[in-house]
């Protein structure tokens, strides 16, 4: 096979591993999420968010090291103590960083975003990395703004792309809930969209809605199998089975090879934190494909 025929194939994989893995000065968490990393398949991106108190030790180099990824600058949260910290790795051996890693609009996300363009045996990568706001939807519609720019051919940018988020709210797969008790009331205004009269509507799916009429696309849609909630078992009081952590894809050299939430088996990963991993395999083609079904009409 030529080069002009081949193509890559590459494996993302994002976690929130609450609070960094870190319980007080409990790190069992954490050591077992390191235990997790070093049984995995190869990978060729990680996102990490909730990396808390990252900072301090060796805590970004575990994960390297166990992984065999480099790591890229971390992202610190605007909002908070200056320790919440987000961090995007990858496989040197497989991507070139083609440009200065760059935070997007800093200070306009609760967040923060990692925006990384890589080179991959000649064919450009954009690849960006954020967690949205839990506070509400209009918090999160105003964010999503900055990341439908990319949803196209944005000038200066490659044309492909991938974008995985902590999205804190739910994919189109999570049906509405007809029993909203099983959400704390003084939760609601984080999910729920909030009516002119102040009363409150169905899950608020603002940003997800502006970034697929944007052009970003749900992997979903080229998969057979629907993966399966990442959300729902660790708080007694919000056992509501949730798709929250998502990946969307844009670009016409982006094939969706497999998409699912990884299974809380062994290792029981619904010990090691409040949200399952989330999985894109993609292979990425040298030249244009056929135009991708975009996800919303």
């Amino acid at each position: 096979m030529t080069a002009a025929d081949t193509s890559i194939e590459l494996t993302h994989l994002e976690w929130n591993l609450k609070d960094g893995g870190i319980d007080g000065d409990n790190e069992d968490r954490r050591i077992q999420q390191l235990e997790f990393f070093e049984s995995c398949p190869k990978l060729d991106l990680l996102w990490i968010l909730e990396g808390a108190g990252w900072h301090e030790g060796r805590r970004i180099n575990d994960v390297a090291s166990v992984t065999g990824l480099t790591a890229l600058p971390p992202v610190t949260s605007r909002i908070g103590d200056g320790r919440n910290h987000s961090v995007m790795f990858y496989d040197a051996e497989k991507l070139t960083p083609s440009r200065p890693h760059t935070e997007l609009a800093r200070g306009a996300f609760y967040h923060g975003v990692s925006r990384d363009v890589f080179d991959v045996d000649g064919i450009p990568l954009l690849t960006l990395g954020t967690h949205l706001s839990f506070d509400s939807g209009a918090a999160r519609l105003a964010e999503a703004h900055f990341l439908a720019d990319y949803g196209g051919h944005f000038p200066g940018w490659p044309e492909d792309k991938v974008l995985l988020m902590d999205a804190n709210a739910p994919d189109d797969n999570d049906p509405e809930l007809k029993d909203w008790s099983r959400v704390p009331q003084y939760l609601w205004h984080r999910y729920r969209e909030v009516l002119p009269d102040g009363s409150f509507g169905g899950w608020d799916r603002g940003a997800r809605n502006l970034l697929l009429k944007s052009g970003w696309c749900d992997p979903q849609s080229e998969v057979l199998v629907q993966r399966g909630p990442t959300v729902g078992y660790w708080y007694d009081n919000e056992k509501v089975p949730l798709r929250l952590d998502q990946i969307l894809v844009t670009g016409p050299r982006i094939e969706v090879v497999d998409y699912r939430t990884l299974k809380p088996d062994a290792p029981d990963l619904t010990r090691l934190s409040d949200h399952l991993p989330v999985q894109l395999d993609i292979r990425l083609h040298r030249h244009p494909r056929a135009p991708r079904a975009n996800s919303a009409t």
